[in-house]
């Protein structure tokens, strides 16, 4: 092991010389655009804990790490839903879309675990409406609305901006 890291030593030593006209040139990589895709967390019905407070816990954690946060109420049954999924299922430049995370809960598995008055009240906090699917809303940093997906297709197609998730994302980064 000694003689491993003392052969890895001298191999940086060389390859870094000494003096003058041995210091090497940095050099500045060409930065590379990445495609990403869209980073979707399903809640789901857990243990004794509330869906408030699971909500509340993750979001906060995700602000933490520097993300944005979006919630997205849908279910199986809604043919919008489905498109919805098929768009988040793409990747797209990581300066679009890679600072926002997205919550979604399902009808489905809240029903199943008879929790619907949680689901529901967690959606009241954004929406009076809770049978219209689907719901996707950007946060701002204190969970509140900043804007709701069907409020920006509105402001995006005045604008003349194509109205897709992607440019939704990036249009609204701070």
């Amino acid at each position: 092991m000694r003689q491993v890291a003392r052969r890895s030593f001298w191999v940086a030593l060389a390859l870094c010389g000494c003096g003058e006209a041995s210091k090497a040139q940095v050099v500045a990589a060409p930065v590379v655009a990445v495609d990403v895709g869209y980073e979707l967390r399903r809640l789901r019905p857990r243990d004794e804990e509330k869906l408030e407070a699971m909500f509340d816990r993750l979001r906060v954690a995700t602000v933490g790490e520097g993300k944005r946060v979006a919630v997205l109420f849908s279910a199986d049954w809604c043919e919008p839903c489905r498109k919805l999924e098929t768009e988040l299922g793409n990747r797209h430049p990581a300066q679009q879309i890679g600072d926002v995370r997205i919550f979604e809960l399902k009808e489905e598995d809240w029903k199943a675990a008879t929790r619907m008055d949680e689901f529901d009240a967690l959606r009241r906090r954004w929406s009076g409406d809770t049978g219209a699917y689907p719901l996707l809303v950007l946060l701002d940093e204190q969970g509140g609305k900043r804007e709701e997906m069907k409020e920006a297709i509105t402001r995006l197609e005045a604008a003349k901006v194509e109205p897709t998730l992607a440019q939704w994302f990036a249009e609204t980064r701070p």
